[in-house]
């Protein structure tokens, strides 16, 4: 491999385990990391807020120096505390696609900062945001949405019921955003502009680092973008069949067997240990 300086990686289910805990090894791995000049960030569907109470929850913030979160319609530096933002959604857009799904099953979360608002709240999806770090609250998302922005609109439903949302999603037609599957019980979408890829782009940008020189992480579709701009992209034994066959190396390790402390371990730090002797 060719020298690494930047290291993204996505969270739930690749760097989190199925407990939504960094293990052990994982914590071990990223910690060297910054001994070796390697930039380490987060790569996230999640808000910034959200990821950087978790980093102090997860002990693992000194190991930190980025998140793009938002599918890579945010990027935060921790160590100069700025924030950017990049094509936001218009409200009358997401009005467009709620209205075009209202009649399924399904939930609409619309997130700002650590709160999650929704047309629809139970104990299960509070209980869900809480395990995110978010605040869900109930209310009429049509004039909340009126004149406003939003990073991104997420459909949620049971799993067993994704697959009617899959069908209904394939007749929607709107050249002002694109939706993709993020877990098997959310669809989001977000400007046809924003995607992981973008945004690992404008982190490398940031950092003055080429991507050929940075490596990534993922195991879902929505990370497919990521994984294919970088010089490495990994993707998980856990991960979807089709990420592993968009061109990455496929781990032999699963999120809870630590993948990502062990690749970085025998392929990146290895490496720089056998250079450096």
């Amino acid at each position: 491999m060719k020298p690494i300086t930047l290291i993204a990686t996505d969270l739930d289910g690749t760097f989190l385990n199925s407990k939504k805990q960094v293990t052990s090894l994982n914590k071990e791995a990223v910690s060297k990391l910054k001994q070796y000049g390697i930039l380490f960030g987060i790569a996230s569907g999640r808000p910034i807020e959200t990821v950087r109470a978790m980093l102090k929850e997860w002990k693992i913030e000194d190991s930190v120096s980025f998140i793009m979160g938002m599918n890579g319609g945010v990027l935060y530096d921790l160590r100069q505390r700025t924030k950017e933002e990049y094509h936001l959604l218009d409200g009358e857009v997401v009005l467009d696609i709620i209205h075009f799904f209202e009649d399924l099953d399904v939930d609409f979360w619309i997130l700002e900062g650590a709160t999650r608002y929704t047309n629809r709240t139970s104990i299960e999806t509070q209980e869900h945001a809480r395990i995110f770090g978010e605040t869900e609250i109930e209310i009429d998302l049509e004039p909340y949405l009126l004149n406003n922005t939003c990073n991104k609109l997420i459909i949620h439903c049971d799993k067993e019921y994704m697959p009617i949302v899959l069908e209904r999603a394939k007749q929607y037609k709107n050249e002002a955003c694109v939706g993709f599957l993020t877990a098997d019980n959310l669809f989001e979408y977000v400007d046809p502009r924003i995607n992981k890829g973008y945004g690992i782009e404008k982190v490398a940008k940031h950092f003055g680092v080429k991507l050929e020189n940075c490596v990534a992480f993922g195991d879902e579709q929505n990370d497919m973008e990521m994984l294919q701009k970088v010089g490495m992209g990994v993707c998980m034994k856990n991960g979807s069949k089709q990420v592993k066959d968009c061109g990455a190396f496929v781990s032999a390790y699963t999120n809870d067997e630590s993948a990502v402390a062990r690749f970085i371990e025998e392929n990146i730090l290895k490496e720089d240990m056998d250079v450096i002797l």
